[in-house]
């Protein structure tokens, strides 16, 4: 898919998997590192309340709102195909495939958004070479020391 709804994304995107959800115990910042097969990771930051609730998942947690969204969407008869991350105005965000009846449209929202998507609704989640290009850049600003040091998200 592409921003304007077409059947391409625009350039290449690789597939992620969820490696983990952290919540640092200090600040109660939270994370999602995702990882692609070539090695590539992403890390989007979370809302710490949705941290915890990607990560510590009960059955009497009650539903969030993306679960609803993830209802209301079935509801009208669509489905999300795929999240895939991408880069726009120089900030990370991701981009919701929705189809129905054959007919896709592309909706953007935040990575944040695209991530608990993506894990509520055990969709695929995949990121355009840019975001890819920028999580990079991004871990290379945070940690110019080559990551050595502590257990801490920032």
């Amino acid at each position: 898919m592409t921003r304007d709804g077409g059947e391409r994304y625009p350039g290449r995107v690789e597939r992620l998997e969820l490696t983990r959800i952290r919540v640092c115990d200090r600040c109660g910042r939270g994370s999602a590192e995702l990882r692609a097969p070539s090695g590539a990771t992403v890390v989007v930051t979370l809302d710490p309340v949705r941290a915890r609730q990607l990560r510590d998942r009960k059955a009497d947690d009650g539903r969030t709102l993306t679960d609803v969204a993830l209802e209301a969407i079935q509801a009208s008869g669509a489905a999300v195909s795929e999240v895939v991350l991408d880069v726009s105005a120089e900030r990370l965000g991701g981009l919701v495939s929705l189809v129905r009846d054959g007919d896709s449209n592309v909706v953007a929202c935040t990575a944040e958004e695209a991530v608990a998507l993506a894990v509520r609704g055990g969709i695929r989640i995949y990121a355009t070479a840019e975001a890819l290009a920028h999580a990079s850049a991004r871990s290379a600003k945070a940690a110019p020391n080559g990551g050595a040091g502590g257990e801490t998200i920032h």
